[in-house]
């Protein structure tokens, strides 16, 4: 497997252009054009069409990228699997999304670290579209994310729903919250048109938030009201916040989900991951036993 042939074609696929590419491979565009030529005689088609506007793909590069990026994925997985079995059972590397750090995602890493202390774990938080894309090209090997990008190799399953509850340090009853006071939660495109739909006097409110974390800061300095998982609530309540539960307001659920790689679906350290996760997400979630 020629790697700096593949490295070479997807970072064309994304510049277009021959010199751009050689700029960010650190080499000549006249390497570039071989490397090119040479993966399109081991492939036995063109792969790109190149003209003065730069280089666009052919139907067959279009169609080449999928098996691309699997060919990395399989050589990333490959090097973790093999490189550490002389002092480890076998490498994980998972990734969750920022907002669980604090919760489910240490619960879950605690689980994994009690059942295998032979186990290598490689940490990783992020945003959503970050996970799936490094899912997708074999970068990780699980995700917990809320927002999922349902791409044909990944398998997705929804494992709990998230509470969000609106508290805050100034009214007790829906009717009484106002938008100058108010935090709005856009944790998630879902939280977002969620929220719209519900409460849309309260749509434009002068605040924001994109993240959990964020909007408990604003309310601890600046008070306020807002969405947060029910999770952060008591922890508010013990930093001293005078912080009460808004009466009538409707309740948000955001889904949270794991993905893997479908080839991996079968992969037994894989699967004793997510069964580790599960039970985990059971008593989080307060879902019933799965069975």
């Amino acid at each position: 497997m020629n790697l700096e042939l593949i490295d070479t074609f997807l970072d064309l696929l994304d510049t277009r252009n021959f010199s751009r590419t050689a700029e960010r491979l650190e080499t000549t565009q006249s390497a570039i054009s071989g490397r090119i030529k040479a993966l399109e005689k081991a492939v036995g088609t063109r792969l790109f069409y190149r003209g003065r506007s730069g280089a666009m793909a052919t139907p067959s590069g279009l169609r080449f990228e999928q098996h691309a990026r699997s060919l990395k994925a399989a050589w990333r997985h490959a090097r973790r699997d093999v490189g550490g079995l002389e002092h480890y059972e076998g490498t994980l590397r998972v990734s969750g999304q920022f907002s669980l750090m604090q919760s489910l995602f240490l619960d879950w890493i605690e689980e994994l670290h009690k059942s295998n202390r032979r186990l290598s774990l490689q940490l990783e938080a992020d945003s959503s579209p970050k996970i799936i894309s490094d899912l997708a090209e074999g970068a990780a090997d699980i995700g917990v994310v809320f927002a999922p990008q349902f791409l044909p190799d990944l398998n997705i399953e929804e494992i709990g729903t998230e509470r969000l509850v609106m508290v805050s340090t100034d009214f007790e009853n829906i009717r009484d919250v106002t938008p100058d006071r108010y935090i709005r939660a856009c944790y998630t495109a879902y939280v977002e048109r969620t929220h719209a739909e519900l409460l849309p006097h309260l749509a434009h409110s002068p605040m924001t938030a994109g993240y959990e974390e964020l909007a408990v800061g604003l309310i601890k300095r600046l008070g306020g009201t807002a969405y947060l998982p029910e999770r952060a609530i008591s922890r508010l309540q013990d930093s001293g916040v005078d912080l009460r539960v808004v009466t009538d307001a409707p309740e948000m659920q955001q889904p949270v989900y794991v993905a893997l790689q479908r080839r991996r679906r079968h992969d037994s350290l894989l699967n004793k991951a997510i069964r580790a996760l599960k039970k985990v997400a059971e008593a989080h979630f307060s879902l019933p036993p799965s069975k």
